[in-house]
């Protein structure tokens, strides 16, 4: 007979290894967190200030931030893995969006006051970093921008002004206003089909206006979402737009549309080709303030805890972060590092939560039933043993001894 010992020790070794793999089936299925990647470089200028619009140029390694404390651009360094504060390119009044034109060599800032203001980012030029155009747009105020290198035209949003006036950027002059008949948001150019759309909070709308003509040629309705921000990801024909407690996504050609509430709603949206992210800034306050990242077809990829301060957030293709104000100065943190796992494993991973305690049962009874089926070994004469073969000895005695007095049986 086995000890009970080593039954126990069979079982310990079958049963260990699959609670084991279970284990980590159940630890990779909870790994949908970006948090643990988060880092802050220390830039006071930027811990003490509020802003809107983030852009980067992937060409001159360089972010800007619309920094509406100081009324100006504060410019960081972004070519190495550890960013650098540069300055503050001063501006006359607070920024709102901003819009980067890396062809051009040129940044441009809306400003509140209805101009637009032109600095160059050449670092070979004389007036590098310094504003060297001010183009009027409208008394009403310049808000958010936006810059195709297709058409080489600026994209100005006008609040208020329910228009989007487009700058030949050539020129630096006023081409054409497109009239949207209700307060804008965020306007982008959709090279896919050459349409410009923008975002209409009041009436929970994205419209497409056709640069061409001035119309509104299609109305796409979120309903309750009050739209701000919103980025494209032409290649899919995919709008994703910024809601009061949601995101919105649109499909620009048959116009269907969702919501998801991976991030409680959002301001800025961006989309970088490069990386086939979007990114969402969902500024709240002190405990709810996030960044989302999603994938290219708008599946949620995760989402870090942020600064209110953080209306809008890029992604630097370079080192695979994200760039975003931050409490102690500019924030990063690593999507591709903390992608979610795969669907299959998430539904392993919450499979093993039945599967692991009737498996750890399968093999307990299995080494049960075999423990049965065993023969016994014994390994010493137990006491009744002992006595049988006591009374075997002494009936051989007995009959020696009647052989012995009365003589053999005869057959």
């Amino acid at each position: 007979m086995k000890p009970a010992g080593s039954l126990g020790a069979a079982l310990l070794a079958a049963v260990v290894p699959v609670f084991a793999a279970a284990g980590g089936i159940l630890a990779l299925g909870a790994c949908t967190s970006c948090q643990s990647t988060v880092r802050t470089a220390p830039m006071p200028v930027i811990a003490a200030s509020s802003f809107d619009g983030v852009v980067a140029d992937p060409s001159a390694h360089q972010l800007y931030l619309a920094d509406g404390t100081l009324n100006g651009v504060d410019v960081v360094d972004i070519s190495s893995a550890t960013p650098r504060f540069v300055g503050t390119v001063k501006l006359t009044s607070a920024p709102s969006g901003l819009a980067i034109a890396p062809d051009r060599h040129r940044l441009y800032a809306g400003m509140a006051a209805g101009t637009v203001e032109v600095i160059d980012t050449d670092p070979a030029s004389s007036r590098s970093m310094q504003v060297i155009d001010s183009i009027n747009v409208k008394p009403g105020g310049a808000d958010l921008l936006d810059y195709s290198p297709q058409t080489q035209r600026l994209y100005v949003g006008m609040g208020a002004g329910n228009e989007v006036v487009t700058i030949d950027t050539t020129t630096d002059k006023v081409r054409l206003r497109l009239a949207a008949k209700a307060l804008v948001e965020q306007p982008r150019y959709n090279p896919a089909d050459g349409m410009v759309y923008v975002t209409t909070p009041t009436t929970d709308s994205l419209l497409q206006i056709s640069p061409a003509t001035g119309n509104i040629t299609r109305t796409y309705v979120i309903p309750k979402c009050r739209p701000t921000g919103l980025a494209i990801n032409p290649a899919r024909h995919l709008a994703m737009v910024g809601c009061g407690s949601s995101v919105g996504l649109i499909n620009l050609q048959t116009g269907a549309h969702s919501v998801t509430t991976a991030v409680q709603g959002g301001d800025l949206v961006a989309y970088d080709p490069a990386a086939d992210r979007f990114m969402v800034g969902s500024p709240h306050n002190r405990t709810d303030s996030a960044v989302g990242v999603f994938y290219g077809d708008g599946g949620f990829l995760g989402s870090v805890a942020a600064t209110p301060q953080a209306h809008a957030a890029v992604f630097d293709t370079a080192h695979g972060v994200v760039y975003a104000p931050g409490t102690a100065g500019l924030m990063s943190f690593a999507p591709p590092v903390c992608e979610p796992p795969p669907d299959w494993l998430k539904f392993a991973g919450g499979m093993s939560v039945f599967a692991v305690p009737l498996l750890g049962l399968a093999l307990f009874l299995i080494l049960y039933a075999r423990r049965l089926r065993r023969p016994r070994e014994r390994t010493k004469p137990t006491f009744r043993d002992l006595q049988e073969q006591d009374l075997e000895t002494e009936r051989e005695r007995m009959r020696a001894l009647e052989d012995g007095i009365l003589g053999p049986e005869s057959g």
